[in-house]
């Protein structure tokens, strides 16, 4: 055979090397279009965390900044209350169960 013979055959056969990669192999367009697809929802997806994240800070420092809602936490959650004041407890009593 001669030399060009060989030449074009070896191109011949990385050509379709290139090509079966390009379609088939682990970097194949189908692939790449999956990732693309992929990527974009999880953009979409940060963009409303992210959006979320923003409402909840400003709610924080809403809430920190304004002392009416300090207090009402302290009574609700820390059960606090100021110096003259008394707690009271109520219990709850379930309907169904018999009354002694």
């Amino acid at each position: 055979m001669s030399l060009v013979k060989i030449l074009n055959f070896v191109l011949f056969f990385l050509i379709i090397v290139a090509l079966y990669n390009l379609f088939f192999g682990i970097d194949s367009k189908k692939n790449f279009l999956s990732l693309q697809i992929e990527n974009q929802e999880l953009i979409e997806r940060n963009a409303a965390l992210s959006e979320e994240n923003y409402i909840l800070e400003s709610d924080i420092q809403t809430r920190q900044k304004n002392d009416a809602y300090a207090e009402k936490f302290a009574r609700e959650e820390l059960n606090l209350i100021f110096e003259d004041e008394q707690y009271l407890s109520f219990k709850e009593i379930n309907s169904n169960e018999p009354k002694k």
